[in-house]
């Protein structure tokens, strides 16, 4: 019985460690520019639809009257960039897969 406790104690203190080393690992992104639309950046940065969903709720009444609305306009050609590009280029550049596919399938 106590080798399986010091046995639990030991892998649970690897896997805290583990997390906390590749939590270390992630780059630093600084996001520079007008804040209220960083989620869309963020979103894409971390490849996380959830967040992206979030921005564009956010995003309606104040870009746009409706979601769709909203994604037509951050994804136009001379809509919202992130590092100098739109979005979904912006995507393909950081292989934001999960973002980039639910960008093309709401434009």
């Amino acid at each position: 019985m106590k080798l399986l406790n010091k046995t639990l104690l030991a892998t649970s203190a690897l896997l805290v460690l583990g997390q906390a080393v590749a939590a270390d690992n992630q780059p630093v992104v600084k996001y520079k520019g007008d804040t209220s639309f960083s989620g869309f950046c963020k979103a894409v940065v971390k490849d996380d639809v959830r967040i992206l969903r979030s921005s564009i709720q956010r995003s309606v009444g104040n870009v746009a009257a409706s979601d769709r609305e909203v994604i037509r306009r951050i994804t136009a050609k001379n809509g919202l960039t992130c590092n100098g590009s739109n979005l979904i280029e912006f995507s393909e550049k950081r292989n934001a897969k999960q973002v980039k596919s639910f960008l093309m399938a709401q434009s």
